[in-house]
C-alpha cells in the first residue's frame, strides 16, 4: 500500500518538478565554452553554466567551477524591459579590463553569443529577431574580454547617460 501511495504521489509531483527547476535558473546565465571547436572533443571539462539571480551582484566569480579553464563566455538574460546588468573583465567591478552593459528593451530572452562583437565606447541598439529579444549595449573593450569576465553587477552604476571609460 505504501508503495502504491508513493508511486501515485510521484506521478502527481512529476509534472510540477520541471517547472520549478526552470524557475530556479538565474536571470543571467553565463555559458563558458572551449575556445576552439576541436578542443571540446579533446577535453570537455571547460563547459559549464554560471547562474546569477536578478539583483545578486557577484564581485568575484572564482567560485564558478569552470572559472579557471580556458574558454569564452556567451550569455542569456531574462526579465522585463529595462533590466540592466554589467559584466566586468576584472574582479570587484573594476573597469580597467573592460565591461559590457546590457539593457533589455523587451520581455523576451536575450541571447548574446559573441560578447566582443560590438563597437567600443558607444551605446548600440539591437532589435529582437527570431531567437532573441531587443537590447541596448555599451561595450568598453579590453583584450580577450569574453574570456576574462570576472564580476557581475545589476542596475545602473554610472552617472549620466554614458559611462565614462
Amino acid at each position: 500500500m505504501k508503495i502504491l501511495i508513493a508511486f501515485c504521489l510521484g506521478l502527481f509531483l512529476l509534472p510540477v518538478s520541471p517547472a520549478n527547476a526552470l524557475e530556479q535558473r538565474g536571470a543571467l546565465i553565463l555559458y563558458k565554452e572551449p575556445l576552439y571547436e576541436f578542443e571540446s572533443a579533446r577535453k570537455n571539462y571547460c563547459d559549464g553554466l554560471f547562474d546569477v539571480k536578478n539583483g545578486e551582484n557577484v564581485a568575484d566569480m572564482r567560485d564558478f567551477r569552470d572559472y579557471h579553464c580556458q574558454g569564452r563566455y556567451s550569455l542569456t538574460l531574462e526579465g522585463n524591459a529595462g533590466r540592466t546588468v554589467t559584466l566586468f573583465g576584472k574582479f570587484n567591478y573594476a573597469q580597467d579590463w573592460g565591461y559590457l552593459i546590457i539593457v533589455k528593451k523587451d520581455d523576451r530572452k536575450v541571447w548574446l553569443i559573441d560578447l566582443e562583437d560590438l563597437p567600443a565606447d558607444q551605446w548600440v541598439q539591437r532589435d529582437g529577431i527570431d531567437n532573441t529579444g531587443a537590447y541596448e549595449a555599451f561595450y568598453h573593450e579590453s583584450a580577450q574580454f569574453s574570456q576574462n569576465v570576472s564580476s557581475v553587477k545589476w542596475g545602473k552604476w554610472w552617472q549620466g547617460a554614458t559611462p565614462n571609460p
